[in-house]
């Protein structure tokens, strides 16, 4: 696929500039369609619509910066799910934690794809891509859980509420004598 290269260097953090931008192998331009091959001769398939060329270049730079970068896996979570019993999770607890939530894996690499768009993405169009992101990470819970700190570049929890599996409202929350561990 056709980048301008020099465009999206420009648009990257610093310390990113010398990343290898060749990530869209299976991917070819069809005008402005991005087109992936299809899988074992299947149909190609059609994976974004640019209204312009200008629009091209976000989306080319979005994808960029989601897949470039060092994620942040420091945080500590209060439960981590360990393994399944009769169809429930059994879980670790940590006594001291950042997060008082169940792991979320999406989280690291949500932040670092919106700290990567911070440094070249128009503020506008930045905080659109945030409220996506703050979206994505409130799925599973019943009412906001996460909000985006956009001074601090990172996720913060404003609220109790807890995930549930599905929209049923099924609340995923340790049960009695489903933590197997607490660990410092």
């Amino acid at each position: 696929m056709d980048l301008d290269e020099k465009w999206i260097r420009d648009h990257l953090p610093p310390e990113l500039k010398d990343e290898s931008l060749d990530l869209f192998g299976e991917e070819y331009l069809d005008g402005l369609t991005v087109m992936a091959k299809g899988e074992r001769g299947g149909p190609d398939v059609v994976v974004y619509k640019a209204k312009d060329d200008e629009d091209l270049r976000w989306w080319q730079l979005e994808v960029i910066c989601s897949m470039i970068g060092e994620c942040d896996n420091s945080k500590v979570w209060r439960w981590y799910r360990d393994h399944a019993e009769d169809g429930h999770w059994t879980y670790i607890e940590r006594r001291h934690y950042d997060y008082d939530a169940i792991e979320d894996a999406r989280l690291p690499g949500f932040e670092c794809r919106l700290r990567n768009m911070r440094f070249g993405f128009p503020a506008d169009r930045w905080e659109e891509k945030v409220q996506h992101y703050i979206r994505l990470m409130n799925y599973w819970y019943t009412k906001p859980h996460w909000d985006y700190d956009r001074e601090n570049l990172c996720f913060i929890e404003i609220s109790d509420s807890r995930e549930h599996d599905d929209h049923r409202n099924i609340v995923e929350e340790p049960r009695p004598g489903s933590i197997i561990s607490i660990i410092d």
